[in-house]
């Protein structure tokens, strides 16, 4: 499955199997024959945070994509599949008048991947909000864990440690009023289309925010935007996303960050750490 068409960022080779469970039954059954053919594993949501090696990937992808989401309310909060579109999640938790989570609106993720890395804006996370998740471990145990347990930090989980698959994600929210809410979402959705390359293909952040400063600064000031490798280039819009100009590769990307990372420590003496999950073979650094 040529992975460009199941990306944000339009790149990337060939995933040698795609599996899409549509229950949890289904995707049992698709870690056993992952397992069976001892493959490596990968598991993605909707393609926002990722580059495919040019090279591919020799095993497998389980997709919890628009096949595995929805959601169910209570009167203050919601259990979410982990395939559930983050936006639209937010979109109706403010639309029920349920506040915590509407500065998280545009994320282009699924609940999934917010609760893996923890996902955040303008000062809400993700992980605030977690009630319990219910996870899959690689060898098929199920696990229901609290939010301590799921140790959430800065863009990162216990299941970026352990391996185990989100499988859905219990909320707890607060009330609000709906108007409020809504101008809220209306407010911070403009500043990401003011602020934010979203013209061009893009994989969000490519760096971590580092201690005591912002990648996005650090980049502009070593004078990187519109920087370009091949066809992928750092926005001359926004510091901190790279940019697919059309027709750009996975190595492309890789270089563009490697060379960014070793000019920012040069002009700055801090070491970029990348956010953009990079799967396959690529350059060591």
């Amino acid at each position: 499955m040529p992975m460009d068409r199941r990306t944000t960022f339009k790149l990337g080779g060939e995933a040698r199997f795609l599996l899409e469970p549509t229950s949890e039954v289904e995707l049992e059954t698709a870690l056993d024959w992952v397992r069976s053919r001892d493959l490596p594993l990968f598991v993605m949501g909707r393609g926002s945070n990722l580059v495919v090696s040019d090279a591919g990937w020799p095993g497998a992808i389980v997709c919890l994509g628009a096949s595995f989401a929805g959601a169910e309310w209570t009167g203050s909060g919601a259990t979410a599949r982990a395939g559930t579109r983050l936006t639209e999640f937010v979109t109706q938790s403010v639309g029920r008048g349920l506040a915590g989570l509407e500065k998280l609106a545009g994320i282009p993720g699924t609940v999934g991947g917010a609760v893996f890395i923890n996902a955040g804006a303008y000062g809400q996370e993700f992980g605030d909000r977690v009630e319990r998740v219910k996870s899959l471990s690689r060898d098929g145990t199920w696990r229901e864990r609290t939010r301590e347990e799921c140790r959430f930090g800065y863009r990162s989980s216990a299941f970026r440690d352990n391996g185990e698959i989100v499988v859905s994600a219990t909320v707890e929210l607060e009330p609000g009023d709906v108007e409020a809410l809504r101008a809220g979402v209306r407010e911070t959705q403009k500043a990401r289309v003011d602020k934010q390359p979203l013209d061009l293909p893009n994989a969000g952040s490519l760096f971590k925010r580092p201690p005591g400063g912002f990648a996005s600064k650090m980049v502009e000031e070593a004078g990187l935007k519109g920087f370009r490798v091949g066809n992928a280039a750092i926005s001359g819009k926004h510091a901190g996303f790279a940019v697919n100009l059309g027709g750009a590769t996975a190595t492309d990307v890789w270089e563009l960050s490697r060379e960014v990372v070793r000019r920012v420590q040069e002009s700055h003496g801090v070491t970029l750490e990348r956010e953009v999950v990079f799967l396959g073979e690529f350059p060591k650094d």
